[in-house]
């Protein structure tokens, strides 16, 4: 069974339509609410799952090249279950690095899974030179805990739909379209704001719809990877009446409608994701961005991180 199979069941055997599961599995990405605080002035009620900065623990065969810095160790297992999965495995730990100067010359930064029971050391920094043969130690990042907000979160893709209320205030009824949405637009995300307050009067359970970006979810700011507009809508009904006889057949829509509407040629075929975006200015302590990490969605079913891409915005 796969994921989209699991929370089509979970979510018909609460009640709710088999158009309402179409509609919200087309356009929301299941999504982590995360941020980084000090180690020792972490909220009561807060998950942790990982930390930022500090030095990584890795395997034995692994390099650390002096050109990344290392950002993140996110630990697998201490991350909450949502109906809506999120691709991620649950064992294991996902570090995460970067360019100093963001950006790699073929885009590609190292995500490395260490599964469990895998023999890992505190790694010190690698030594480095400048260009005058001197010295020049890449400095590890500042360590803090890397927490999560608990309860069912999701993000829509693009910025079609993304209600500007704080979580705190969020009720089925203010869940609605902004007022600038395009009118090609506005009919199709109208039955999307149906959906989710159709699933949460269903289930009981409200979902966190915030874009702040975080762990899987939708960029801060999405960029021009993808389109999902006027068309993306228009397959998105024509899948919600394919799928009311053959449920078994979303995700081959899907999948093709995605990688239909990405545009991001320097990483191939494929819709390409959010994996983790995070504040520039708190990770490196500099600079007013988010970077981020994205990730091909067959990569992400498949659960590879041989080949995820920087990702940074300003």
């Amino acid at each position: 069974m796969s994921y989209t199979d699991e929370f089509r069941a979970f979510a018909s055997r609460h009640g709710v339509s088999s158009d309402a599961i179409t509609r919200i599995m087309w356009h929301m990405q299941p999504s982590f609410h995360i941020y980084v605080t000090d180690e020792d002035d972490i909220d009561p009620g807060v998950i942790v799952v990982g930390h930022v900065g500090g030095l990584p623990e890795l395997p034995a065969d692994v390099e650390w090249d002096t050109a990344h810095y290392f950002v993140a160790s996110l630990d697998l297992a201490a991350l909450p279950k949502q109906p809506l999965d999120d691709g991620l495995p649950r064992e294991g730990h996902l570090l995460f690095f970067a360019y100093g100067e963001y950006e790699a010359e073929d885009g590609v930064v190292p995500v490395i899974h260490v599964p469990p029971g895998t023999e890992t050391a505190v790694r010190p920094v690698p030594p480095s030179w400048d260009l005058h043969g001197e010295p020049d130690e890449l400095k590890p990042l500042r360590r803090r805990a890397l927490v999560c907000t608990p309860g069912t979160s999701w993000d829509v893709l693009d910025w079609s739909w993304d209600p500007e209320v704080p979580y705190k205030e969020q009720t089925i009824e203010r869940l609605a379209l902004q007022a600038d949405v395009e009118e090609d637009l506005r009919e199709g995300l109208g039955l999307l704001v149906a959906a989710v307050r159709e699933y949460a009067e269903r289930t009981g359970t409200l979902p966190r719809v915030e874009r702040r970006g975080g762990l899987r979810g939708v960029e801060l700011n999405p960029s021009d990877r993808a389109y999902y507009g006027a068309e993306f809508l228009r397959k998105c009904e024509e899948a919600v009446i394919v799928c009311r006889d053959a449920p078994e057949r979303f995700e081959e829509l899907y999948s093709r409608a995605l990688a239909e509407a990405t545009t991001f040629d320097e990483g191939g075929p494929g819709a390409w994701l959010n994996l983790l975006e995070v504040s520039e200015g708190v990770v490196f302590e500099m600079g007013d961005g988010e970077a981020g990490w994205i990730i091909n969605r067959d990569d992400l079913l498949a659960q590879r991180f041989d080949r995820v891409y920087q990702a940074y915005h300003c």
